[in-house]
């Protein structure tokens, strides 16, 4: 159990109970993504130090642009290539639309561990690769769902790839990006002025937030983080968000482990086939990266933290929840395999690569 994470137990545990008693419990989109996740978000943006950005921002740009977008492309190439003359073919739209899905490491997942890890006397180097992890998180989440929004919009109105998509993507992700923080932003600001001690108060403002920057369908996520991230509240209510995203994130975890039910053990062999494709993509498009942030004086992105970071590509309820938006089976299934399957190997991983990433034995330098 040392090793063990406990977002892996409740997984595991959700399978189990799901498995002996016959029956499995629906996973409720909706309910999680307005009234599950903003409590886990406001949580991390609360305890998020801002000065650390001073030191990331380029990193964490990288990281959350260039890694989400040429993963979405990868992994959209492998599952074209899997299904390719199977009932279960994709088009190349319908692809970068499952891709978008499972591109995203978990905010959920991210977040635990990052709480779990982050303890005193690590090095400062360690630190920052962290923060970073932290930061991709948040933002990739961001970028995903508006590529979701946007794929859904091509296959609904029968349009196809042109040269303009890319600039489409670009533009749509910085201009909501945009919006996003600049709602955040305003939401700290007329909190900080207004100087309450109410945690009621608070809370609700970052629901109503997250709520309106989903309306304008931005990315509520962002928007959280940035006002969180600004607030200043007292300590009593940062505790008791936190107790509070402590119970909302175990519940999560057993959620899908009971959600077990709901896997059609028909695509096995084509969902294994597509995670390959998942943890190719990242590993890749990390180290790959990681590299160019070396050439620009990032010298701690050591061979061991960018192993570590590809090792934290742990897909969740977030993925989950936008794979029930999808009308292929095939898509949903898939999604529940890949979560489970990072959630289980990778988490269980984590923690020994955690080690390997504090380890002075380690290779510093990429050959």
């Amino acid at each position: 159990m040392r090793w063990l994470p406990p977002s892996v137990f409740a997984v595991v545990l959700g399978i189990c109970v799901s498995i002996i008693g016959g029956k499995s419990i629906s996973f409720q989109t909706e309910m999680f993504l307005y009234l599950g996740l903003p409590p886990i978000l406001f949580n991390s943006a609360l305890k998020f130090k801002l000065n650390t950005l001073k030191k990331t921002w380029l990193s964490s740009m990288m990281f959350s642009w260039f890694v989400t977008l040429f993963s979405v492309v990868l992994i959209a190439w492998g599952i074209v290539v899997w299904t390719r003359g199977t009932e279960n073919e994709m088009g190349s739209i319908d692809a970068l639309l499952f891709a978008s899905v499972l591109a995203p490491t978990d905010t959920v997942a991210t977040l635990s561990l990052i709480s779990q890890l982050s303890e005193d006397g690590i090095s400062e180097d360690s630190k920052l690769v962290l923060m970073v992890l932290e930061n991709e998180a948040v933002m990739n989440d961001a970028i995903c769902i508006v590529l979701v929004r946007l794929w859904s919009n091509m296959l609904d109105s029968h349009q196809q790839l042109d040269r303009w998509v890319p600039m489409e993507v670009v533009g749509l992700t910085v201009l909501y990006s945009v919006i996003a923080v600049s709602v955040g932003f305003l939401g700290a600001f007329a909190m900080n002025r207004a100087n309450t001690n109410d945690m009621t108060a608070h809370y609700v403002v970052a629901l109503m937030i997250y709520a309106f920057c989903e309306c304008l369908d931005i990315s509520g996520i962002l928007g959280l983080f940035v006002y969180g991230s600004l607030l200043r509240c007292p300590e009593r209510v940062s505790d008791s968000v936190g107790s509070i995203s402590l119970i909302i994130e175990s519940s999560v975890y057993l959620l899908l482990g009971l959600t077990f039910h709901t896997y059609d053990p028909e695509y096995i062999g084509q969902s294994l086939l597509v995670l390959l494709s998942c943890i190719s993509a990242r590993v890749a498009v990390v180290f790959s990266i990681g590299c160019l942030l070396r050439l620009c004086s990032r010298k701690y992105w050591s061979v061991r933290a960018l192993l570590f970071f590809s090792m934290c590509g742990v897909r969740g309820a977030i993925s989950f929840a936008l794979s029930q938006t999808l009308s292929h089976t095939f898509a949903k299934s898939s999604t529940f395999v890949i979560i489970i399957a990072t959630m289980i190997i990778l988490g269980s991983l984590q923690k020994c690569m955690f080690g390997l990433l504090l380890s002075d034995r380690a290779t510093t330098l990429i050959v």
